[in-house]
């Protein structure tokens, strides 16, 4: 059975990031599949999880815009069991 997990907040600063990493990677631990949808134009749950920023990389953004599926974007992590979607600075633009 999947189940889907939301950190969200409207305020900054409160710990949305840090809570997403550690319950991705504490879920990975023990034997799940994890995919980590990183939605911050700031791209910190990509970092995060040591996946430098590389221009030209397709991101969530370009999923948003159908430029690309969300499988052609997954990126292996150095935790086994955990996946991440990344976002970058771009992902700004999709509000407009």
């Amino acid at each position: 059975m999947n189940k889907v997990i939301a950190v969200t907040n409207q305020k900054g600063g409160v710990g949305k990031t840090t809570t997403a990493i550690n319950l991705s990677a504490s879920l990975a631990a023990n034997d799940f599949k994890v995919l980590l949808i990183d939605s911050d134009p700031q791209g910190n749950a990509t970092s995060g999880l040591g996946i430098e920023k590389q221009p030209g990389r397709q991101t969530i953004y370009d999923a948003l815009l159908g430029d690309a599926t969300l499988e052609a974007i997954v990126l292996k992590t150095a935790f086994e069991g955990l996946d991440i979607i990344p976002a970058d600075k771009n992902l700004v633009a999709a509000n407009l």
